[in-house]
């Protein structure tokens, strides 16, 4: 928290000794309209502080007892053609046991030539780099209709500490793209990713303590973690039609992956097809090929549009270069949404089919249902509501009744929106109702039906041009099946205002959750301070009742952030 207060008060002094890039000399005539002479340099962005102090009183603590973050994003702008990007990101978070959260990095850019230097995050497409930050450099190039794109550096750092099961290698990173055409019409892409585990990077970790190596190489203990080797090439486009009423998109990758550089080499021809790239990646028991495919189509009318989706993605499908995903399913989906009465009346719709199992290496099939229906109704210009149906399934087709999957949920919404004038001050109201409804068929399953029904109020007030009002008023009725209904109430008030550059605001809350009642106080303060600056101080201290055997305890958190954009 120390280190964050310093930073805060760094971004106060440099707010208040700002000066500009040039400052206007003797003799300069200002420009139309009294905005002064061009500057031949221009910085702009933004920098920020977090500090945050946590305390509990009657448990154990649940966060540290101080954290600090420091970001800045600032662009340096020459002679309104060349640009230098800068990124960077400090935070007491990190651990030697996880990878680290600090950053820092620069992107410069001439016309339609951008580099990128130190820890960035380009995403390139959505089976190949997405969601992933590199610390090393790259490049993007614009020029009309060509676009090149490079990126390489480290995926990942090493960790050696927190015990055998929280190692990582050190992972290389480099990706590319060529294509022609601009994303926001008709393009064609192709793509490539290498990624690489550095095998010597957790030698230390794994030191050989037990005479392994006079151990045969396929009877020695094996580790969680095993270095890796992913190539994946790829290709997208996009055709926008007819004035841009029809688009399509499509988008392919073949993935092939060595789940283990030291396993013992394999016969390619026995490899499924894993040496298809040319025997890029080497073949070993561990390695595995797979590929990914989704196929859109959009079409946007006078009163409504309508889309269609296909994907595909293999079981065996991996890109080291993706934050996230999801193998083995197939899915099938479809929107919509049409607009009538002059657009009073919006209905909208979507339906989505996905299965696993694709390459039949399961028991069983698991398939994944969702059907969603909305009708939004503006009676006046003060007055809407809405009503909202859901239903979701996920269904297997087993025949042994304890390895059934049978979970169905639905969900009913309906909502009214209304704004007046109460004893002369402007009024909002807001009433909601909510029903949902869970089951699972399965007969071991403890809890095989549960249903939650919800009603709130809220009432927004405003007093006066600088004060407002808001109390809110919910009630919840939980039903579980083979057990007593549990009725939870929540009351809240809060109160927001607006003096000069002060914005101060005020909430309290009670929470009754079966028998443990909850109080909260929140309050937070934000000053707008000269140059862009704003500081914002945040409280929050929560009282949670004793309820049974276990006792009362308190916990609070106040925090300080201090930005500016400039």
């Amino acid at each position: 928290m120390r280190r964050a207060l310093l930073a805060a008060s760094w971004i106060v002094i440099a707010s208040a000794s700002g000066k500009p890039a040039r400052a206007q000399a003797p003799g300069d005539t200002p420009a139309a309209g009294g905005s002064g002479p061009s500057l031949p340099v221009r910085l702009s962005g933004d920098v920020s502080s977090y500090g945050e102090l946590y305390g509990a009183a009657g448990i154990a603590a649940r966060r540290p007892g101080e954290t600090y973050r420091l970001s800045m994003s600032s662009q340096l702008t020459f002679f309104g053609s060349f640009s230098l990007g800068l990124s960077v990101l400090a935070s007491s978070e990190g651990s030697e046991t996880r990878q680290s959260m600090s950053q820092f990095g620069l992107n410069p850019r001439l016309g339609w030539a951008t580099l990128h230097l130190g820890d960035f995050s380009q995403n390139l497409s959505a089976y190949t780099v997405q969601g992933t930050r590199v610390r090393g450099a790259g490049f993007d190039l614009r020029p009309g209709i060509l676009r090149l794109s490079f990126q390489a550096g480290q995926l990942q750092r090493t960790v050696q500490g927190g015990g055998a099961g929280n190692l990582a290698y050190k992972r290389n990173l480099v990706a590319g793209l060529i294509g022609l055409g601009r994303e926001q019409s008709s393009f064609l892409d192709l793509l490539v990713l290498r990624a690489k585990d550095d095998p010597s990077s957790l030698t230390t970790a794994l030191a050989d303590t037990l005479l392994l190596d006079t151990i045969p190489p396929e009877l020695r203990p094996r580790y969680d973690v095993r270095p890796q080797e992913n190539l994946v090439v790829g290709s997208r486009g996009q055709a926008v039609l007819f004035g841009r009423r029809l688009q399509l998109t499509g988008e392919g990758a073949v993935a092939v992956i060595n789940r283990d550089l030291d396993a013992p080499a394999a016969d390619p021809s026995s490899a499924a097809g894993a040496n298809a790239l040319g025997g890029l990646v080497p073949v070993t028991l561990a390695t595995s090929r797979d590929y990914a495919l989704k196929l859109d189509g959009a079409y946007t009318g006078g009163a409504g549009s309508l889309r269609v989706g296909y994907e595909y993605v293999g079981p065996g499908f991996t890109s080291m270069g993706l934050a996230y995903e999801i193998g083995d399913r197939r899915t099938i989906s479809g929107s919509g949404d049409l607009r009538l009465a002059g657009g009073r009346v919006m209905l909208q719709g979507q339906v989505q089919h996905q299965t696993d199992n694709l390459a039949h290496q399961r028991a069983y099939t698991t398939s994944r249902n969702a059907l969603t229906g909305s009708v939004a109704i503006l009676f006046t210009r003060d007055l809407m509501t809405s009503f909202t149906a859901m239903v979701n399934t996920i269904l297997n087709d087993a025949t042994v009744d304890t390895f059934v999957v049978d979970n169905r949920a639905l969900a009913l919404t309906a909502s009214a929106a209304w704004q007046t004038e109460l004893a002369g001050m402007r009024t909002g109201l807001n009433l909601a109702w909510a029903y949902q409804r869970t089951s699972d068929a399965n007969v071991v399953t403890r809890i095989p039906l549960v249903s939650v029904q919800n009603v709130s109020a809220g009432l927004q007030v405003a007093v006066s041009r600088a004060l407002t009002l808001s109390p809110s008023l919910s009630f919840a009725s939980t039903s579980t099946a083979g057990a007593a209904s549990q009725q939870n109430v929540f009351v809240g008030l809060r109160a927001q205002g607006r003096f000069g550059s002060v914005r101060p605001s005020l909430a309290f809350a009670r929470t009754y959750s079966g028998s443990r009642a909850v109080t909260t106080l929140t309050g937070q303060a934000s000053w707008a301070l000269p140059l862009g600056t704003r500081l914002t101080l945040q409280g929050r201290h929560a009282r949670y009742d004793a309820v049974g055997t276990r006792p009362a305890f308190n916990e609070s958190v106040l925090t300080l952030t201090v930005g500016r954009s400039f």
